[in-house]
């Protein structure tokens, strides 16, 4: 069955034209839930780390449907002056909004510049990461072998 797939759906209110009131009316929630699937909604995608590990975990335990985690967030979150904005869909914020963004979430690090605690964070689980990526390989290869119209 399907109980294994999770997908996520950002809800963060704003399509390229503005806010999605204008043209999307439907209730994505109850939408999934018509079709069979665990619906969890996460209120606050923004910096909810624990909601949003916690509806991980829910849905990792429903294994008789798929689960749907809607996350609602706000798009350009920490701009002080295009968050929520539907300017900063699809556009760069610009250099003085990104000085003023560093400013405003306090992230002090300049461009390209990676805090050596999170370097040496990741750097622990690249072999996790490259074992499993190699076991995906070896197993698309051998369903790519076995169905390869499929797998095209």
């Amino acid at each position: 069955g399907l109980g294994k797939l999770i997908a996520f759906y950002d809800d963060n209110h704003i399509s390229i034209d503005g806010d999605t009131e204008i043209a999307f009316t439907e209730n994505v929630d109850k939408r999934f839930e018509a079709l069979g699937w665990h619906v969890i909604w996460v209120k606050n995608g923004n910096n909810g780390y624990d909601e949003i590990r916690a509806a991980i975990k829910e849905a990792k335990a429903v294994t008789d449907k798929p689960t749907l985690i809607k996350v609602t967030t706000t798009i350009g979150y920490g701009s002080p002056n295009k968050a929520n904005s539907y300017s900063v869909h699809g556009a760069a914020l610009g250099e003085k909004e990104v000085e003023a963004t560093r400013t405003n979430l306090g992230w002090p690090y300049g461009p390209f510049q990676v805090p050596e605690d999170v370097k040496t964070h990741w750097s622990r689980h690249t072999p996790e990461g490259a074992a499993l990526e190699s076991d995906w390989n070896a197993k698309f290869a051998a369903y790519e072998k076995k169905y390869p119209e499929e797998a095209a």
